[in-house]
């Protein structure tokens, strides 16, 4: 690897910082900064909304002069060549900036020459969508200098790819929680929107903490149960099994970064669908814990939250129907307007990300969607009745 790939500290560093930046959105301008002192200098930047978690990132960057940042957000944001090409790309897919918009078309702009190259002409860089759907969309990308793009590029690129799906978890997580402050949302008032779950467990799978929903899921014993000793497990098998297999990881794995998600089934009759995300959590990126029956526990902590996934047996089959889908093309289609990307759905259902493109690609062509955020809308229609 070169001098400017991730080594092993830098990269559990990050992660930490990222998943400390679920809690507590101040600290993504930490990231960033972190991101641009490991990478040699990229120019990082976070852009973007999120309306349901009531988070507004606007760009929110790391290695550009103020300035530039004030002119971008006053008037050049509105003329960024890339921005096109960027955002028809896939969700979940590292673009070099070259694909969004090739140089000799970047290069005739008015945003290339009064905003890219007075910043000593940083032309080069790429990055990734981490959401693209009706009611968010959020981007992680940076900037080279043209002079630098052969000694940084590839790198760069490379640590998008290993930073991707912790962004898209921790963005998860905050959605989860609604983006509001821990202090007010779990430690004063013990809830959370959409009837979701939060908990964390020690290495034994103790339980920590859990809010209110997590409690009564519990109580009610067709999602999670306890084995009256404090320890929590899914009632669903294969859930209970990926649990297992990430407080393995809290136990044996020091600092490295834990990321999971996976489905889990309700015990019959409800048998309704959610989808649970588990990362790791570290007190001391948290110097004012919101988590009271934390305060003096040291040891890192498995977060889990809980949250309902949309069920088709909930909704009528004329939308399937009328447009002659399969139930994996449904399948797809739906967990697109839940949000997931295609590396979470292959992962969920089992089958490689080329079967999943092939299955999008067609839900796509029977519905007449253009782009992904088309089929979201023809989703969000469809659950509303409309």
């Amino acid at each position: 690897m070169s001098g400017t790939d991730l080594n092993g500290a830098q990269y559990a560093k990050l992660t930490r910082l990222i998943y400390a930046s679920a809690f507590d959105q101040t600290n993504w301008q930490t990231v960033l900064d972190e991101v641009h002192k490991a990478t040699g200098g990229v120019c990082a930047h976070l852009f973007g909304y999120d309306i349901p978690g009531n988070l507004s990132l606007g760009l929110t960057a790391s290695g550009y002069a103020p300035e530039f940042i004030d002119s971008y957000n006053a008037y050049y944001g509105a003329l960024n060549s890339w921005a096109p090409g960027f955002s028809d790309g896939d969700v979940g897919v590292v673009l070099p900036s070259q694909w969004m918009c090739p140089k000799e078309d970047l290069f005739r702009t008015e945003f290339y020459n009064d905003w890219v190259l007075p910043q000593e002409n940083v032309a080069a860089g790429g990055g990734a969508m981490l959401f693209k759907d009706t009611s968010r969309m959020l981007a992680f990308g940076g900037n080279i200098r043209l002079k630098d793009e052969e000694k940084l590029e590839g790198s760069w690129l490379r640590t998008v790819g290993l930073l991707l799906p912790h962004l898209q978890q921790a963005f998860e997580i905050s959605r989860v929680v609604s983006g509001q402050a821990l202090e007010l949302d779990l430690l004063h008032r013990r809830t959370m929107s959409d009837g979701g779950a939060l908990m964390l467990l020690g290495g034994n799978g103790l339980l920590l903490f859990g809010n209110e929903r997590s409690a009564s899921m519990i109580t009610e014993g067709g999602v999670l149960r306890d084995d009256h000793a404090g320890r929590v497990t899914f009632c669903d098998p294969q859930a209970d099994a990926m649990l297992s297999v990430c407080l393995r990881q809290l136990r044996d794995s020091g600092v490295a970064p834990i990321s999971a998600t996976f489905e889990c089934v309700e015990a019959a009759p409800m048998a309704r669908r959610y989808t649970c995300r588990a990362v790791r959590y570290v007190p001391e990126d948290h110097p004012a814990s919101s988590f009271a029956l934390l305060l003096g526990y040291l040891q890192s902590a498995l977060l889990v939250t809980v949250s309902p996934a949309y069920s088709e047996a909930a909704a009528p089959d004329s939308f399937r129907l009328r447009h002659d889908l399969t139930e994996s093309e449904m399948a797809i289609a739906s967990g697109i307007a839940d949000g997931l990307t295609l590396t979470e759905l292959a992962d969920l259902r089992s089958v490689s990300i080329h079967t999943v493109r092939n299955q999008l690609k067609a839900a796509m062509q029977k519905t007449g969607a253009r782009r992904q955020a088309e089929l979201v809308r023809l989703m969000a229609n469809r659950r509303s009745g409309d």
